[in-house]
């Protein structure tokens, strides 16, 4: 079984969970938070490491073969909430993939290595997409 986690239900970050809904033939879960993010928070959570809340996750993410994490980047760095889960879920995932996406086209592998850090285990793949002037340019990291 495979599981898609994504935040940030924005057309793009839709359109891309679907895609990868088929390919892996996953299940999909939506990390919310407790509470609208407005830009400021966006702002204090990227910048001064404020934490958003998140809803807590009833899955057993143990029972899943492969988790596909799904997330834009705030200001180039991963969002709070997606930290928040991540924090939350540490030693309860045996296998991960990340797709990061932002709006230019800047790659941040570190951010790759950040979730890794997070959650204490090595991912299986990570690939960043960016999304410019109506070009999509996907990058794969190992």
């Amino acid at each position: 079984m495979n599981l898609i986690i994504f935040y940030d239900h924005s057309k793009d970050i839709l359109n891309i969970v679907n895609k990868y809904k088929n390919v892996y033939n996953a299940s999909v879960y939506e990390i919310k938070t407790n509470e609208l993010v407005t830009l400021k928070d966006k702002i204090a959570s990227s910048y001064f490491n404020k934490p958003i809340n998140v809803f807590r996750c009833n899955l057993n993410l143990l029972n899943y073969e492969n988790i596909i994490l799904i997330s834009p980047l705030w200001f180039n760095k991963i969002p709070g909430p997606v930290i928040k889960f991540l924090e939350e879920q540490t030693g309860k995932i045996n296998n991960i993939i990340y797709l990061l996406y932002n709006y230019n086209k800047e790659d941040k592998p570190q951010e790759f290595d950040k979730l890794d850090k997070i959650l204490n285990l090595r991912r299986e793949k990570s690939y960043f997409v960016s999304l410019d002037k109506k070009e999509i340019h996907v990058r794969v990291y190992q």
